[in-house]
């Protein structure tokens, strides 16, 4: 009788994960398989946190060579042990301390369903965020791209832009992957599309100016015979010019319909936020 009652227990222990599981709404359950095959992905990133400490130890020994060379005095020489050696090892280690901390993060949303259901939801919450702050600096580099201000100006606020996608697709991918926001983050997702699209016409519309320029202080510095050839080049350089602003003309113009639509579909979502709020 007991051998049948210690056996149920254990059926009991090992049937309760799968219990909690099925218990869980679905973008939970969906969390909770990333985070376990997160965990799993960290135990490789560990393996390779050890390569820091075998580079140290083949390095050791090339260092301490060194540092005979120098103490000989050697030209070939010129570093300590404690300068070469350190910082692979001291990598390493803070590596590692890093991956335990995230492991032990994981391990514990793992065991509580409560806590699984706030980070999830935290998760959900903080990539709205995000993609509204992508949303102002795309705003912000489609009024560039609107005034033709600054090609410059432009290139840089796109470069912000790629950076915060490359966070969000990072920080956020569990997130994206179950679908969170994705009402919101396919039109903003096509407004930085477009905006790319209509970078690489302004680069080439900008080029092109500089081709007629050229063009022009060729022909003015050009002898009596050889005007009409450079000529030719200047219209055919303005030719090339008008046709890169049209097609830039173009893609601004679908660009920023774009932007206006991912700005329409924020501003509804958070005056249903709003409604929902109040109720």
């Amino acid at each position: 009788m007991k051998t049948i009652a210690t056996s149920g227990l254990v059926l009991c222990l090992a049937l309760a994960p799968s219990v909690v599981r099925a218990e869980m709404s679905a973008d939970d359950r969906a969390f909770a398989t990333a985070l376990e095959a997160r965990l799993r992905g960290l135990d490789v990133q560990k393996q390779n946190c050890g390569r820091g400490v075998r580079i140290a130890n083949i390095q050791a020994g090339q260092v301490l060579d060194r540092t005979e060379r120098r103490a000989y005095g050697d030209t070939r020489g010129g570093l300590t042990s404690q300068e070469k050696i350190s910082s692979p090892a001291d990598d390493a280690r803070s590596c590692e301390r890093v991956i335990e901390a995230e492991r032990s993060t994981i391990q514990a949303a793992l065991a509580d369903p409560d806590r699984l259901h706030y980070e999830s939801e935290r998760l959900r919450v903080d990539l709205r965020e995000e993609l509204l702050s992508l949303l102002m600096d795309v705003r912000a580099a489609s009024a560039v791209l609107n005034a033709q201000s600054s090609y410059e100006e432009f290139s840089l606020r796109m470069g912000a832009i790629g950076n915060r996608l490359t966070f969000i697709r990072y920080r956020y991918h569990i997130a994206l992957s179950r679908g969170d926001h994705r009402a919101l983050g396919v039109p903003i997702s096509e407004a930085c599309n477009a905006l790319y699209a209509a970078a690489g016409e302004w680069k080439q519309a900008h080029r092109a100016a500089r081709e007629v320029a050229s063009a022009q202080a060729a022909a003015s510095r050009a002898l009596p015979w050889h005007v009409d050839y450079f000529q030719r080049q200047v219209r055919e350089a303005q030719l090339k010019h008008a046709q890169a602003q049209r097609r830039l003309t173009d893609n601004t113009t679908t660009a920023l319909t774009l932007v206006h639509s991912a700005t329409r579909v924020a501003r509804h979502g958070e005056s249903a936020s709003a409604v929902s709020r109040n109720r």
